[in-house]
């Protein structure tokens, strides 16, 4: 239990004193807006088309271009609503290779340790060595993944279940951002399966307060973010590399 609460204001801490890491945190979110308010600039731009294509079948112009006013409002109504639904998952995607990037950032500030070396050329070794394995230890991660994440939908269908499921889920979302820790030493499948079955209640507690993060609007938009240094700070916190404010 110890660490659940005291990662959070050195995850808030890692984020908004580092400018770069600032920048890494609000770039994903960014450019999912801007994908966002491109298609409905895009769709409201094109209505021009819709009034042209029912032309051929209304024959009074100001009935056309009426019927192209509101199905242009239905489709912009119906964007928003795919934008509410998807934004996270969409912020999530593009934010991965922002995420590894500011956990390492933040795990190098806390404890000033580099797992590259300085030397481009000796790094650029050190990657094509590792990338098989690396390879291999990701495929094996996901397989666990994938496993929990049935396993959580399969008993999400019976209500005696429900909490068993939620159990479950929480835990994956924990997961999800503490791979990050994890894919930087090169661990095995049977090493993170272990720091799992180690850390369960502060993974699987953590994991539930940010599913409850997730469904506010626009605080949702910061999550990924957020959760990344969450659990890179709670991850040092459990492998006794940092220590936290009491």
């Amino acid at each position: 239990m110890k660490g659940i609460l005291k990662a959070f204001p050195m995850a808030f801490k890692m984020i908004l004193t580092d400018p770069v890491n600032f920048v890494l945190s609000i770039f994903p979110t960014v450019i999912a807006l801007a994908l966002y308010i491109f298609t409905i600039v895009s769709a409201y731009r094109n209505s021009d088309r819709l009034v042209a294509f029912f032309r051929g079948y209304i024959y009074t112009s100001d009935q056309a271009t009426f019927l192209a006013t509101l199905v242009t409002g239905i489709l912009m109504i119906f964007i928003f609503f795919v934008m509410s639904w998807t934004f996270v998952i969409v912020v999530g995607i593009i934010a991965a290779p922002f995420n590894s990037l500011l956990s390492s950032r933040i795990e190098t500030k806390l404890v000033q340790k580099v797992y590259m070396d300085e030397d481009q050329s000796k790094a650029l070794e050190q990657v094509k060595m590792s990338m098989g394995q690396t390879f291999k230890n990701e495929a094996k991660k996901l397989v666990f993944i994938g496993i929990v994440a049935v396993m959580a939908f399969l008993l999400n269908l019976f209500p005696l279940f429900y909490p068993l499921g939620v159990f479950l889920v929480a835990t994956l979302v924990a997961v999800q951002f503490v791979d990050y820790s994890w894919s930087r030493r090169n661990m095995h499948f049977g090493e993170c399966f272990k720091d799992v079955l180690k850390n369960i209640i502060p993974y699987s507690i953590s994991g539930a307060i940010f599913l409850l993060l997730v469904a506010i609007p626009i605080v949702n938009a910061f999550i990924p973010a957020l959760a990344t240094s969450y659990f890179t700070v709670l991850f040092l916190y459990r492998q006794k590399k940092i220590e936290l404010a009491p």
